[in-house]
């Protein structure tokens, strides 16, 4: 079975020291190193957008009043001709 572990360190004059469980001991294991962004991230003070505000764009208010029926005459456009 596979194991992970997962932790954010600082890199001190190049070197990471990290104290690893018994289980892993006698075991070969893969290490990779990724930058983390250094920001922390609040969740108070992440900017999210919402998808309504992105869309609103392309709104068509002439369009409304058709949504009703959209698909019922799209339906009706492709068949009745059969």
């Amino acid at each position: 079975m596979q194991q992970a572990i997962r932790e954010i360190r600082t890199v001190d004059n190049g070197q990471i020291t990290l104290n690893l469980p018994q289980t892993f001991w006698g075991q070969e294991v893969e290490i990779i190193i990724l930058t983390v962004n250094s920001q922390k991230h609040d969740k108070q003070t992440l900017n999210k957008k919402n998808l309504q505000g992105c869309l609103n764009k392309y709104a068509k208010p002439e369009l409304i009043e058709t949504e009703k029926n959209a698909w019922f005459d799209s339906i009706k456009d492709k068949y009745v001709s059969c």
